[in-house]
């Protein structure tokens, strides 16, 4: 590696040395303050990170553009379009307001700091501060795009490292409805078009999206199984077809045997209504009265409405908590039933249940007392011994 040192000034350096190889040969000139010696430690600790491969070449770009160029060419890769709309708002209403105009390579941690304290006091457009949910979600977005800023070589390293003040996640409330909660939600859905959609996401663990996207074509009643294949979601106003949410996403759940008659039933009842209505047979196995798919929000709204006449108040979400939770405290491995619901690892299924289970380590001590007991009786020596 090869570089040299020009004076510009009183205290003024113009370092310059090759960034490219020998057959692509490429300079480099920084301009940097300080005494000669500052200059040449800089010169040195540049060529030595050349040599070791950690070098970042200076770069103009700013935290927005890179965001930017990370929402639109890196992001889409592995992320489904909704998640994409949420990164996407934000970047606009956060990161981009606060942190956009700074050059990449001066963001530190200071400035992230002052960036979640500003998010704590009055990151809302109203003015109130944000809840510690989506300052999480702020955090795990900008290390996201920080990390990949390394990746890229825009950055020797993420300057999330050296933030004093990341936020913590804190648990999620998870509601789980009991059996006479259930048993109650379902008896004053019965004979309403939420039925079928209810009784599928209690046994199934199902999406609300994997649910409304479900059709006839994915359900193998001679097996007994059903393959998530696609889902409906709500992007930027519309309902689009997309994608399961993550690649385990894509699964194949077997039916409780109890199940399939109610599907069988459905499926009839809804030929009869399509054939009154003078409409074709429908690919979807749940559907608006005009035969179109359920807006999703229509959907919410809808259930919301009859759970509180029930009653109850609960969200159509809480029905995959029901089922993941009653299959974990039935002692049904944690792998099955993370694979079962959907999620990219079961280190997720964990984290997000494991509090529920708060009963699973007395039992653990139990059945750990019962299969040492007889051992450490058998092996026990005395508690107290004379020494002569």
């Amino acid at each position: 590696m090869r570089g040299n040192i020009t004076r510009r000034g009183k205290s003024s350096w113009r370092l310059k040395y090759d960034v490219g190889t020998d057959s692509d040969r490429q300079i480099a000139y920084v301009t940097v303050r300080g005494t000669g010696k500052q200059a040449e430690a800089e010169l040195a600790k540049r060529l030595n990170e050349l040599a070791e491969g950690r070098y970042v070449a200076p770069t103009v770009e700013t935290v927005e553009s890179y965001a930017r160029h990370w929402l639109a060419n890196i992001a889409p890769a592995e992320r489904s379009p909704l998640t994409l709309e949420r990164y996407t708002s934000i970047i606009r209403a956060h990161i981009i307001p606060r942190l956009g105009p700074i050059p990449l390579q001066a963001l530190d941690g200071k400035a992230i700091d002052g960036f979640y304290a500003h998010c704590r006091k009055q990151g809302r457009r109203d003015g109130a501060g944000l809840a510690s949910g989506t300052l999480q979600n702020v955090h795990r977005l900008l290390s996201q795009v920080l990390r990949s800023a390394v990746k890229a070589k825009k950055l020797a390293r993420s300057p999330i490292d050296d933030v004093e003040t990341q936020p913590k996640p804190k648990r999620k409330k998870i509601e789980v409805l009991d059996e006479s909660e259930i048993a109650t939600l379902l008896a004053h859905l019965k004979g309403h078009w939420l039925y079928m959609p209810t009784v599928l996401a209690a046994y199934t663990g199902m999406r609300r999206g994997e649910v409304l996207g479900l059709r006839w074509r994915d359900i193998d009643f001679d097996k007994g199984t059903l393959q998530i294949a696609q889902a409906i979601e709500l992007i930027g106003g519309k309902i689009c077809v997309t994608a399961p949410k993550t690649e385990r996403s894509s699964r194949t759940i077997n039916l409780p045997a109890s199940l399939l008659p109610e599907l069988i039933q459905h499926r009839k009842e809804q030929a009869a209504l399509r054939l009154k209505l003078g409409l074709g047979k429908s690919d979807l196995v749940f559907t608006s009265p005009e035969g179109r798919a359920i807006h999703p929000v229509v959907f919410c709204n809808t259930f919301t409405c009859k759970t509180r006449a029930a009653g109850l108040k609960t969200k159509f979400h809480a029905l995959r908590h029901l089922h993941i939770t009653y299959l974990l405290k039935n002692g049904v491995p944690v792998h099955v039933v993370s694979a079962r619901a959907g999620h990219s690892r079961a280190s997720i299924t964990l984290d997000a249940y494991s509090h529920l289970l708060g009963d699973e380590d007395e039992l653990a001590a139990k059945q750990a007392d019962e299969i040492l007991r007889g051992a450490l009786g058998a092996n026990s020596v005395p508690t107290a011994s004379k020494h002569h």
